[in-house]
Parts: C-alpha cells; sequence; structure tokens
C-alpha cells in the first residue's frame, strides 16, 4: 500500500506543485538555512566556545550546519504550495451512514466495496487525492527538518557540553506532527488508489425507479387500463 501510495505521490507532485512554487520553497529554505548556519558560527566564535580545529569544534559546525538546513526545511513548510484554499475538502453530498461506510475501507483488513457505494467511493476522490499529495508533502518537509534539527542540536549537545541535553526536546513533539502526516498522507493515497480502482472494476447501479402511484394522481401514470 506504501509503494501504491509512493507512486501516486510521485507521479501528481509535479503537476500539482509548479517548477515556481519549487523555486520558491527552494530559495526561503536556503535563505532561512544560511541566516540559522551564520549566526550560530558567530555566536560560537565570539563566545570561545570551541577551536575551529578541535573535535568540539568540528562537532559544532557540522551541528550548526545541520539544524541550520532542518530549520531551513521547516520554513519551507510556510510557502504555499497551491491555490487559495487547497486544502479544504469539498463536503460530501452523500448521507453520513455512506460516509461510515466507506469510511470502513480506508481502515485495516476493508471489506470489499459494495456495489452500491461505487459511486459515492469515486465521487470527488480526485480532489481529495490532490489534498492529500499537498498535505503529504508538507508531512514530508517536517520530517525532514525534524530529523536534521535533531542531529544537528545532539552534535552542538556533545560538541560544547560533552552531553546531550537540550536535544532532547525536539523528540517527543515533531515525530507526532511530520510523521504523522507524512507517513498516514502516503498510505491514504495507497488505499485511495486501491479503491478507485476496485470501485472502477465494478457495474454502475442503476439510479431507483421513481414509485408508481395510482393511475389519475399527480404522481402516477396519466393512463389507465380498460375498466379503470
Amino acid at each position: 500500500m506504501y509503494d501504491i501510495g509512493w507512486r501516486v505521490f510521485l507521479d501528481r507532485f509535479p503537476a500539482l506543485i509548479s517548477r515556481e512554487r519549487r523555486r520558491r520553497l527552494v530559495v526561503v529554505g536556503v535563505v532561512v538555512a544560511l541566516v540559522v548556519v551564520v549566526g550560530m558560527l558567530a555566536v560560537g566564535l565570539l563566545t570561545g566556545d570551541f577551536g575551529a580545529s578541535s573535535p568540539s569544534g568540528l562537532l559544532w559546525v557540522v551541528g550548526t550546519i545541520l539544524l541550520g538546513t532542518g530549520v531551513g526545511f521547516v520554513a519551507s513548510v510556510f510557502v504555499p504550495v497551491g491555490p487559495s484554499g487547497w486544502a479544504v475538502l469539498p463536503l460530501p453530498g452523500i448521507g453520513w451512514r455512506t460516509q461510515e461506510a466507506i469510511a470502513r475501507y480506508y481502515r485495516r483488513s476493508p471489506p470489499p466495496v459494495a456495489p452500491e457505494h461505487r459511486d459515492a467511493v469515486l465521487d470527488g476522490m480526485p480532489e481529495r487525492r490532490d489534498v492529500l499529495v499537498r498535505a503529504t508533502f508538507r508531512g514530508l518537509l517536517l520530517l525532514v527538518g525534524w530529523a536534521l534539527a535533531l542531529l544537528g542540536v545532539i552534535a552542538i549537545d556533545v560538541g560544547a557540553i560533552g552531553s546531550l541535553h537540550t536535544g532532547l526536546f525536539l523528540i517527543p513533539f515533531w515525530p507526532l506532527v511530520s510523521a504523522g502526516t507524512a507517513i498516514a498522507g502516503i498510505r491514504t493515497l495507497g488505499r485511495q488508489e486501491q479503491l478507485r480502482v476496485e470501485a472502477g472494476a465494478l457495474p454502475p447501479v442503476p439510479p431507483p425507479r421513481p414509485p408508481r402511484g395510482r393511475p389519475g394522481t399527480p404522481s402516477g401514470s396519466k393512463l389507465s387500463l380498460p375498466g379503470e
């Protein structure tokens, strides 16, 4: 499922996030990373906490570069990756019972798609897929940024004071936000593609026939049989 979701993500990514937006993401990330790296190195030089040729100084430099790069990834999340309102999902035009039934198809060990749910499953799927691709991309940026920033803070801690203290504050929170959004998005994209194939293979369900009333009534036929 993750393999399918990753293929869907790579297939839709170039069409959804233009080259201009990607260039803007890179520019913002690089500028923020340079500001952080230069600022951290200036602080280290001014305070004299490390020597550039010492092992602790090298750890400080490496950690500063990793931290600045991670902050740059996180800063790029705030650059728009789509038109205004792209994250607002369209309201489904189906009843809440059908919505609950469709939600069960996204869980583990889901049941086969029922024929009566075919149209509801396929309705609005391209719009939801595109929202998921953009949200997953932001989650991946957060995930990579968190990992690099964590490694950088650990290296700075070890290089400056020989132990790990302040880097621990990055561990509990950011994985829940970034990894959850990215990994769950890839899984949902894969499951959505499976549902699209499964529901698309079902024959269309004909619309229900209108109820027949008594002849001569407003809701019935205007024709009558002999003797009626």
